[in-house]
C-alpha cells in the first residue's frame, strides 16, 4: 500500500470479494431471503466455507480502509476507533458461527449475535463521525449522501433489533410480520451499510493523498547535489 489512493483500490477490492461470495451463497444455497439469515448459509454445505471467508474478508477490508482513512488524516480518533469495532464484529462473525434456528442459546451463538450488532451498529456511526470531523473540502460532494445512508443504515437497524421484542415475549401490533420477515431486514440494514463502505473508499481513491510522502528536504537534496556535479 504505498498511497492512500492505493489501500482505498485494495479496500474496495476486498468488499467487492466479500459481496460476490454472499451474492453467490444467496444463489445458490437455497436459503429463503425472507425468513432465512445471512448467517444461515452456514448451515449449508457452501456457506460452512464461504460465508466465514466472506465476513473475514470483509473484516480486512475494513481495516484497510481504517487504514487509508487514517494515513490520510480523514479520520479522528473515534472514527478510527468504530471501524476497528465493525471489522472486529465481522471478524467475530466468521469465527462463531450462529445457532440453529429454535435451538437453545449457546455461547458461540451469542458471541455472534453481539458481533452482528457490532458490527451493524459500529459502521454508520463511524462515518457520520468521519464526515462531521473532517475537512468539508474531502467531503462536501459525498457529505449529504453519506449522512443520509448513515441514518438509514440507523434507521433499518432499529428496526431489526424491533423484530427480536416478540421472541423476548414483547409483543406489538404486526410484530409477528417483522418476526417472519427478519432474514429481509437483515439484508436491507447490509446493504446500505456496504453502500456507505463503498462511498468512502471511492472518495478516498479521488482525492487521497501518498500514504509516505517525500519531505521537501529530502526532495531538494538530490537536485541541489545534481546541479553541484
Amino acid at each position: 500500500m504505498r498511497s492512500v489512493p492505493g489501500a482505498a483500490v485494495l479496500s474496495l477490492s476486498l468488499v467487492g470479494l466479500a459481496l460476490l461470495l454472499i451474492g453467490y451463497l444467496h444463489a445458490a444455497a437455497g436459503v429463503d431471503p425472507v425468513h432465512g439469515m445471512v448467517s444461515d448459509y452456514v448451515f449449508t454445505p457452501l456457506g460452512s466455507v464461504l460465508l466465514p471467508v466472506a465476513v473475514l474478508v470483509l473484516a480486512a477490508g475494513l481495516m484497510v480502509l481504517r487504514r487509508a482513512l487514517l494515513v490520510a488524516g480523514a479520520a479522528g480518533r473515534w472514527t478510527g476507533v468504530l471501524v476497528a469495532a465493525a471489522a472486529l464484529g465481522s471478524a467475530l462473525i466468521g469465527l462463531f458461527p450462529a445457532d440453529v434456528t429454535g435451538a437453545p442459546v449457546t455461547t458461540t451463538g451469542l458471541v455472534h449475535k453481539l458481533a452482528g450488532g457490532l458490527l451493524f451498529g459500529a459502521v454508520p456511526v463511524a462515518v457520520l463521525t468521519l464526515v462531521a470531523g473532517s475537512r468539508r473540502d474531502r467531503w462536501r460532494a459525498v457529505g449529504r449522501p453519506l449522512r443520509w445512508l448513515a441514518w438509514l443504515s440507523i434507521g433499518l437497524f432499529a428496526g431489526f433489533l424491533t423484530s427480536y421484542l416478540p421472541l423476548f415475549g414483547m409483543p406489538f401490533p404486526g410484530g409477528e410480520v417483522l418476526v417472519g420477515a427478519q432474514g429481509l431486514l437483515e439484508r436491507l440494514v447490509l446493504a446500505p451499510e456496504l453502500a456507505l463502505v463503498v462511498v468512502v473508499a471511492a472518495r478516498l481513491i479521488r482525492t487521497g493523498l501518498p500514504a509516505t510522502p517525500v519531505p521537501a528536504a529530502a526532495a531538494v537534496a538530490p537536485a541541489g547535489a545534481e546541479v553541484a556535479r
